[in-house]
């Protein structure tokens, strides 16, 4: 006699809700056929394994909120704060370019990003910044990696003293301009924000620039 090969036929959960999903088996017999507990709902009149992931865990990002570990208010270089400082006599269109991530193990909640420029007759700067948990589907920002630009056109400094661009999350900030969001920018562990900042005018004396941060640490319970 010939060797002989066993085929696995366990029903696995997915094929069961495949068949549910077909209307080729009901519920009563999905239920026989698994052995085990296998939590099934109705979503408009098709039966469905229940969801975990938004049922339970996608609602635990309102409590990460209502813990406040820590603050972020630009305070700390290297974490919530970038200060960069072009050199007198720099070409026009020089990158100054700097980076803040969020830590293993945190979770932040940004109400404002800031990027500021103490704009003098001796020295302008452009700025903008970019997040890399946006596609950057226009493919506009220096590198892929860096990802969305949070505004389409970079922030355009004038020689009017210090210049601060606010750009700010929260239920408040949509009345102040149209720009702003209405919820708070959540950051996952391991999300990098980028700041750029260019000689727009000839640079006379050295200006430091700086991006900071502001809002809090939440308590991580959602990856």
């Amino acid at each position: 006699m010939g060797e002989q090969k066993l085929v696995n036929k366990t029903i696995s959960p997915q094929e069961i809700v495949r068949g549910l999903m077909a209307g080729s088996i009901t519920t009563a017999q999905a239920q026989q056929m698994f052995n085990g507990v296998m939590p099934i709902g109705d979503f408009k009149g098709i039966a469905a394994i229940l969801d975990l992931d938004a049922l339970v865990r996608q609602p635990l990002v309102l409590a990460e909120q209502q813990h406040i570990l820590g603050i972020l208010d630009g305070r700390e270089e290297d974490y919530d704060l970038q200060t960069l400082t072009p050199t007198a006599g720099e070409a026009i269109a020089t990158n100054h370019d700097a980076s803040l991530t969020v830590p293993t193990g945190e979770v932040w909640y940004l109400n404002n990003v800031q990027g500021e420029v103490p704009n003098t007759a001796a020295c302008s700067m452009d700025y903008q910044w970019f997040c890399d948990l946006w596609p950057d589907h226009a493919e506009a920002s220096p590198a892929t990696a860096w990802g969305q630009a949070f505004q389409a056109v970079r922030n355009t400094g004038v020689a009017s003293g210090l210049v601060a661009w606010d750009d700010e999350f929260g239920w408040l900030q949509i009345l102040f301009t149209i720009l702003n969001k209405e919820v708070m920018l959540r950051l996952p562990a391991g999300t990098m924000l980028r700041c750029r900042f260019t000689t727009r005018t000839a640079v006379g004396e050295a200006v430091a620039c700086t991006f900071k941060l502001f809002g809090f640490i939440g308590k991580s319970l959602v990856d």
